[in-house]
């Protein structure tokens, strides 16, 4: 078993025994026609009714953090209420109702070994609705994972099973449609399966980059690698041969596809390089493991994203992504340059529908290599070893492929005299820097009063508000799992949430709704618990339905609350256990 020194300017660091790690390449992806081939192009119909389908997202498009898993079909109204169908004949095997994510979901098994997937429903059924307001009651909870008896709710194709909505971490009025495959619940290209979604518009090409590469093909610098977008739609680049001061270098391209007639900026489907004829790289998103979903902040230019809101493919593979959407091939996308012969470059784009844009140019290795250097570190973090930083109030472990290339590691520490902090400001490199897995951090924090000690959190201290990432105490230390880097220090959250009347008043015998804004003085992230609340009526449980995205809790009212005086009681509790009660009476 091999041991990784850590190289350290600050403190003591040492790593982890190293463990086992599966260093073989991504597995082939095979011929375009012959995935195609794999998919039926007459089993599923569109899941609502619309021809053409209008698009605002495809699959695998560059998400936050993750790539996307479906599609999504526009509201042919601008609004929620349009009817969602069964794509084909099954039974629902799935309900699932959710404050963020999905929302309101329908998933969908059928006989040919595929599941559908239905997401953002404005609501369900009128059967499927019933049994889910009576499991909700049941568990006293808003938020349900229902899985009914196989024949409990079969359905035929073309059957209406909800209404698209705007639920969960829906950001407008869609339905998010999947198919998956039913045994490994892998997520498949839906525009592989023939739906109605006409395209014969290739995707647009609009910006590159450079990398400059080292052997293990970890990024030493990058620059801008300018082209020019011609009168026919078409890019060049300006130089006939591009000289750059690398020995090896891999490209980024930010590019996007446009669905014939409509304007919105999509996701492509494929990538490939080839480098004198020899493909180099390829990134196909014919399906997707949910698992290796996180990937995506290997594959784009994190840093890019981060500072200008730029989605950059990279068209290389980091040392540590492990994503399965990629060809093996012998470069993995890292081209070598000669000084003498230059390479021609061909690099393509594709969508679904099969159209394609590519641009081809020369380059070679300048006579003047460039000198990189970066800035101060302290630490040299490898990606496929654990490791470990230890100082006298502070403890990092950085668990095996957290990191995607060997990170030279900055770290300091600042005194934060801010009233509710209580701890030095430790300083973990930058958030630029995309992690994969959780790590621990640990704080040994000071001054910090006894009775403080139950409501202390560790803080990620970015810009508004800051992030409580949870925390637990082992000794003197307190201890909790986050997955970016960035400023964390101690705090103490004492201050309950605030609940503010919406639709609320004395007299509700008008009204079809009741509801309220709740806010906590701490946004959350790493391991701490959102808010979590319980209404009832006259001391009976009550469903309020809670839309994260717009910090809402709404009950509607159903008949169970009958006419007369009632009271009210609405408490909502943060992650550090402080409550706030809303209590009073009403009219129905």
């Amino acid at each position: 078993m091999r041991k990784i020194l850590l190289k350290t300017v600050l403190g003591s660091a040492m790593v982890l025994p190293a463990l086992s790690f599966d260093h073989s390449e991504p597995a082939p992806i095979p011929d375009p026609e012959i995935v195609a081939a794999a998919y039926p192009k007459d089993y599923f119909m569109a899941p609502v009714d619309a021809n053409p389908l209008r698009l605002t997202g495809t699959f695998g498009e560059l998400r936050s953090d993750h790539f996307h898993s479906g599609i999504d079909i526009d509201s042919k109204t601008g609004g929620v209420g349009q009817p969602v169908f069964a794509a084909a004949d099954g039974f629902v095997y799935r309900i699932r109702v959710q404050a963020s994510g999905y929302g309101n979901v329908l998933y969908v098994r059928h006989p040919n070994g595929y599941t559908t997937v239905y997401a953002h429903l404005d609501r369900f059924s009128s059967e499927i609705q019933k049994y889910v307001r009576e499991m909700q009651y049941k568990r006293e909870r808003f938020e349900v994972d229902l899985h009914p008896a196989d024949g409990q709710f079969r359905v035929k194709q073309g059957q209406e099973i909800g209404k698209l909505g705007n639920t969960g971490g829906s950001t407008g009025p869609h339905l998010h449609f999947e198919i998956r495959r039913s045994g490994s619940d892998k997520a498949l290209n839906p525009l592989l399966f023939g739906l109605p979604v006409p395209d014969k518009t290739p995707p647009e090409i609009r910006d590159m980059k450079v990398y400059f590469l080292n052997d293990k093909r970890e990024v030493l610098t990058s620059k801008p690698f300018p082209i020019q977008r011609q009168k026919d739609g078409s890019v060049k680049v300006a130089e006939e041969v591009v000289s750059l001061g690398a020995w090896r270098v891999g490209f980024g391209v930010k590019a996007f596809d446009k669905q014939t007639g409509h304007r919105n900026d999509n996701g492509i489907y494929a990538i490939t390089v080839h480098a004198d004829g020899e493909l180099v790289y390829q990134w196909r998103m014919d399906e997707l493991d949910f698992d290796e979903t996180r990937y995506l902040n290997a594959h784009v230019d994190y840093a890019a994203r981060k500072r200008y809101g730029a989605w950059f493919h990279r068209c290389f593979l980091l040392p540590g992504d492990r994503l399965s959407n990629y060809t093996r091939t012998n470069a993995l996308g890292a081209v070598a340059l000669s000084k003498d012969n230059p390479v021609k470059i061909v690099l393509k784009v594709m969508d679904a529908a099969g159209n394609t844009s590519s641009i081809n140019f020369l380059v070679k290795r300048d006579e003047n290599m460039e000198a990189i250097a970066g800035p101060p570190y302290q630490y040299e973090l490898p990606w496929d070893a654990d490791s470990r930083i230890d100082l006298q109030d502070f403890t990092m472990i950085m668990p095996k492929g957290a990191l995607y290339e060997n990170l030279q590691f900055q770290y300091k520490t600042t005194r934060d005299e801010s009233d509710g902090v209580y701890s030095s400001m430790h300083h973990l490199h930058d958030n630029r820097t995309p992690v994969q897995r959780y790590f621990e951090v640990a704080i040994r924090p000071y001054n910090l009063p006894a009775e403080l000690r139950s409501k202390a959190v560790i803080a990620n201290c970015g810009e508004g508000r800051p992030d409580n990432c949870g925390g637990a105490w082992r000794g003197d230390y307190l201890v909790t799992k986050v997955r970016q880097f960035g400023d964390y220090c101690v705090m103490a959250d004492n201050i309950p949430p605030a609940i503010t009347p919406v639709v609320f008043d004395g007299d509700m015998r008008r009204k079809n709704t009741m509801s309220f804004r709740v806010r906590d003085n701490f946004a959350v992230s790493g391991s701490a618990d959102h808010l979590s609340y319980r209404g009832t009526v006259d001391g009976q449980w009550v469903l309020f339905e809670y839309d994260r995205k717009s910090n809402r809790l709404i009950h509607t009212f159903d008949g169970r609350i009958g006419p007369g005086e009632h009271l009210l009681r609405l408490a909502v509790r943060d992650d550090r256990g402080n409550e706030a009660v809303f209590e009073r009476k009403f009219l129905r």
